[in-house]
């Protein structure tokens, strides 16, 4: 069975993004009350193109992929970002899209389809049975 899928754009604005200056670094003088860890990223992601995001280690790239997925729930986000030309709405972005962290949480020695089974079994409501499950992924 295939599901209908409609490949769609990302495109993003003067992004950035400021977290509050840790407790330790003020104890070492540091006078600011916020850090800005992303100063207005602008881009965007097409489907059909590959779209690399390179930097040196510390330049932003996982920070700017966590704003961007929502995954970020501290600190203070300015900026647009955009969903095939909408302003996003993370609820409804998090039903349609997914996202792979830097580090994976699942054993090495799994298939993807065993991993993907897995990830079922700890998401899908527990009133679901096994046979429904395994079709959902």
């Amino acid at each position: 069975m295939v599901l209908p899928f409609q490949p769609l754009t990302m495109s993003f604005r003067n992004i950035s993004y400021y977290v509050d200056v840790p407790w330790e670094l003020k104890q070492q003088g540091l006078s600011v009350n916020k850090l800005q860890l992303l100063v207005n990223v602008t881009g965007a992601f097409r489907p059909g193109l590959l779209t690399a995001l390179v930097g040196i280690s510390g330049a932003g790239k996982t920070t700017l992929m966590d704003v961007l997925a929502g995954r970020k729930t501290g600190g203070h986000i300015s900026g647009q970002i955009y969903v095939s030309g909408y302003l996003k709405n993370q609820e409804t972005f998090a039903r349609i899209s997914g996202y792979c962290e830097q580090n994976d949480v699942h054993s090495p020695c799994l298939t993807v389809y065993e991993a993907l089974m897995f990830s079922a079994w700890l998401r899908l409501p527990s009133d679901i049975n096994a046979a429904t499950k395994r079709v959902r992924t």
